[in-house]
C-alpha cells in the first residue's frame, strides 16, 4: 500500500469530533411486533399449562417425551416474552463510549467495534421483493433495510423501519451508522488489506510456478546430462570392444 493510500485511510481527528461523544443512542424495537410477540408467546404459555393441567388431572402420563416437549415449549415462550421487554429498552444501539455497535439479535446481544463496523443499504429477500412488485403488494406499506457488518466476520446483520419503533429512528440510525463507517474507514482498510492479501498470494503463486519451472529445466538438463553419459560409456565401451577385435586380428 502506497504512502498516499495510507493517508487516505487514517482516521481523522476532525471527522472523529463531529461523531457525539460520551453517550448511547438507542433505537427501540416497533411497539407491533413488542405487543405480537408478547400475546403469542402469552397464549400459547397458557396453552401449554392448560394441556398439562388437563393431563395431570386426568391422571393421564403421556410419557417422557412429551412432557420434554411440554416443558421445552414453555421455556421458549418465557424467554420470548422476556426478550420482549428487552428490545423494548433497544433493538439497535450506537455506543460512543464504548465505540462499538450493539444489536439484539436471535435473544443474544451482539456487539460490532466501531473499527470493524460497515453500514450500508439493504434490501427485501427475493420473496417480499416478487410480493412487492405484484398487485397484492401495491397498498403494502414501503420498508427501508440498513445492514449493520462486521467486515472481518463472514455475517452481517439487516434492520429494517419496519423493526424499529417509528421510521424516523431508522433515518437516525441509519445517519448515524452511515456517519460512523465513513469516519472509521473499516470497510476501506478492510479491502486494502484484502487486495494485499491477493497480492500477496498471487506472488507467491507466481513464485510457486517459476520455480516449478526452473526445477523441471533442472530436471531436464539433468536428464539429458544422465542421457549423454550413458551414450558417452556406450561409444566408449564399443569403441574398447572394436579396439580389442583389431588387436585379436592383428594377431
Amino acid at each position: 500500500m502506497s504512502e498516499a493510500e495510507e493517508k487516505n485511510l487514517e482516521i481523522s481527528q476532525e471527522e472523529l469530533d463531529k461523531l457525539p461523544k460520551d453517550t448511547v443512542h438507542c433505537f427501540p424495537a416497533s411497539k407491533t411486533q413488542i405487543v405480537k410477540r408478547r400475546i403469542i408467546s402469552a397464549i400459547v404459555a397458557v396453552l401449554v399449562c392448560a394441556a398439562c393441567g388437563y393431563l395431570v388431572a386426568g391422571k393421564t402420563d403421556p410419557g417422557p417425551f412429551l412432557w420434554a416437549v411440554f416443558g421445552a415449549v414453555f421455556i421458549v415462550c418465557v424467554v420470548v416474552f422476556i426478550h420482549t421487554f428487552v428490545i423494548a429498552k433497544y433493538r439497535v444501539a450506537m455506543d460512543y463510549r464504548k465505540k462499538e455497535v450493539a444489536l439484539r439479535y436471535m435473544f443474544s446481544k451482539i456487539t460490532i467495534p466501531f473499527d470493524s463496523f460497515d453500514a450500508r443499504d439493504g434490501a427485501a429477500d427475493r420473496a417480499t421483493q416478487l410480493l412487492q412488485n405484484s398487485t397484492l403488494g401495491a397498498n403494502m406499506t414501503h420498508v427501508d433495510y440498513l445492514i449493520l457488518d462486521n467486515v472481518y466476520e463472514e455475517v452481517c446483520y439487516q434492520t429494517s423501519s419496519k423493526d424499529l419503533a417509528s421510521k424516523e429512528d431508522f433515518d437516525l440510525l441509519s445517519q448515524e451508522a452511515k456517519a460512523v463507517a465513513a469516519v472509521y474507514k473499516a470497510k476501506e482498510k478492510y479491502d486494502a488489506l484484502k487486495i494485499e492479501e491477493d497480492d500477496e498470494k498471487s506472488k507467491l503463486s507466481d513464485d510457486a510456478s517459476v520455480s516449478l519451472v526452473k526445477d523441471a529445466m533442472k530436471e531436464e538438463v539433468k536428464e539429458k546430462a544422465e542421457e549423454a553419459e550413458k551414450e558417452m560409456k556406450e561409444a566408449l565401451n564399443e569403441a574398447a570392444s572394436e579396439a580389442k577385435e583389431d588387436v585379436k586380428d592383428e594377431e
